[in-house]
């Protein structure tokens, strides 16, 4: 069961996009959040204390509170990294953080998605993105061995440069096109660890599979976004690119 400060951050959240504040703009007073949540100001109080501590917002002396950042808009349909699909700022950092990369038997699901024989191995490839410093997206690859066999070597010095970088000069494996689905759910255990979410908050996941020109499939991923952090915008290609690509 959510503890009531918990709900009354998820109440502060939702009134925020109902709203669609932005940076700058500022919230009702305490008294009158409180009133709307049906909560004690104390409640309040520490609801907005949370969020000022992961950045959501900023509270001012005899002021009051404002938005502080506003969701990032992310594309990931784009094409390659990605930095590419996230509108960031130049003061924005993005950083990269190594969690593992093993060799380990493909699953069933794996092996049709990916086109393998069973029994063939993929590389489990987890990454966390930090974005100005703060843990964002919590990153999942399976990528098959037989196309990428020494993978693992790049990252034993956790070395975090572009994943589709180095597929592509050290394998020749470029990327040309994705399938995505998309869905917000509640975190688990682990991702509420890594991302430092509390147990009530969601995050929005987008898997799918990276395929070549030649339709070659590459790498089945899992990108596990922060929801309240984020803003997805997501394009149709027009026909003729994607009849180019077909017939690449």
């Amino acid at each position: 069961m959510r503890a009531l400060y918990e709900k009354t951050i998820a109440f502060i959240l939702q009134h925020i996009d109902e709203e669609q504040l932005r940076e700058g703009e500022q919230l009702p007073p305490e008294a009158k959040l409180a009133l709307r949540a049906g909560v004690s100001l104390v409640t309040v109080r520490r609801a907005l204390a949370e969020l000022a501590t992961q950045g959501v917002v900023r509270r001012e002396q005899g002021r009051g509170t404002f938005v502080a950042r506003p969701r990032v808009r992310a594309e990931t349909t784009r094409v390659g990294g990605l930095r590419n699909g996230l509108h960031l700022d130049a003061h924005s950092t993005l950083e990269t953080r190594i969690l593992g990369c093993a060799v380990r038997g493909a699953s069933a699901d794996e092996c049709r998605a990916l086109g393998l024989q069973p029994g063939a191995s993929v590389w489990e490839l987890s990454r966390l993105r930090l974005l100005n410093q703060r843990p964002m997206i919590l990153e999942l690859s399976a990528i098959p061995k037989l196309l990428a066999p020494d993978l693992g070597t790049h990252f034993e010095s956790g070395a975090a440069g572009s994943l589709y970088g180095l597929l592509e000069t050290s394998y020749g494996l470029k990327e040309s096109r994705e399938e995505q689905s998309l869905v917000s759910r509640p975190a688990d255990p682990r991702e509420e660890q890594l991302l430092g979410l509390l147990n009530f908050e969601w995050v929005v996941e987008v898997s799918g599979i990276s395929f070549t020109a030649r339709s070659e499939p590459i790498d089945r991923f899992r990108m596990i976004f922060v929801a309240k952090s984020f803003a997805f915008r997501l394009a149709t290609a027009p026909a003729f690119a994607v009849e180019a690509v077909e017939l690449a």
